[in-house]
C-alpha cells in the first residue's frame, strides 16, 4: 500500500517543527547553564559553552577571545571576588532558529548577597549568536551591554526587528 502524499507531507512538516523546538529547547539550557557554570566557578565547563573561536564582548571595556579567555575571566580575581555570593540569571529568552546557527536576545542579571542581604547587582541586555557545531550548540558570539549604555537600546531595536 502506497503512502498518502499528504500525510507524507504533514509528518515532514511535523518533524521540521519538533526539530526546531528541540533546538530551542537546547538553547535554553546552554544559556541557563551559563549561570550553572560560572555561578560555581567552573571556568572549563563555562568556557566549553563558548566556541573555540567565540568572542564575547561586556560593554566594550571586558572582551574575551575563545574558550580560553572566557575560562581566564572565570579564574580572574573580579570574578572570584563575587563568588559564592553571586546569581547570573538570563531571561526570559527569545531564540529564533535558523539552520545551525541561531540568535538569542535575553536579558541577563546578576544577584549578589552582601551579609543577609540580596540585590540586583547588574542588569544587562545581551545578544547571542549561536552555532551548531560537533552537534550541539555553542555560543559564537555574545554580546552584553548593561542597561544604561550607548549601545544597550540598539540591541534592544535590533531584537525587536531581527524577524524583518
Amino acid at each position: 500500500m502506497a503512502a498518502d502524499p499528504a500525510t507524507e507531507d504533514r509528518l515532514a512538516a511535523l518533524e521540521r517543527r519538533v526539530a526546531v523546538l528541540e533546538d530551542e529547547l537546547a538553547i535554553h539550557r546552554l544559556i541557563v547553564s551559563y549561570g550553572f557554570a560560572v555561578d560555581t566557578g567552573d571556568a572549563a565547563a563555562t568556557g566549553a559553552l563558548f566556541t573555540e573561536d567565540g568572542l564575547y564582548d561586556v560593554d566594550t571595556t571586558l572582551v574575551m577571545h575563545g574558550r580560553s579567555g572566557v575560562e581566564d575571566m572565570v579564574r580572574g580575581p573580579r570574578h572570584q571576588s563575587l563568588l559564592p555570593n553571586c546569581a547570573h540569571t538570563i531571561g526570559p529568552a527569545v531564540v529564533r532558529v535558523d539552520g545551525d546557527r541561531a540568535v538569542v536576545s535575553a536579558f541577563s542579571r546578576i544577584y549578589k548577597r552582601d551579609g543577609d542581604a540580596f540585590g540586583l547587582w547588574r542588569l544587562s541586555f545581551n545578544r547571542f549568536e549561536l552555532e551548531r557545531r560537533d552537534g550541539r550548540w555553542q555560543i559564537a558570539r555574545r554580546t552584553t551591554r548593561m542597561l544604561g549604555h550607548d549601545e544597550a537600546h540598539a540591541l534592544f531595536a535590533r531584537a525587536l526587528h531581527d524577524d524583518e
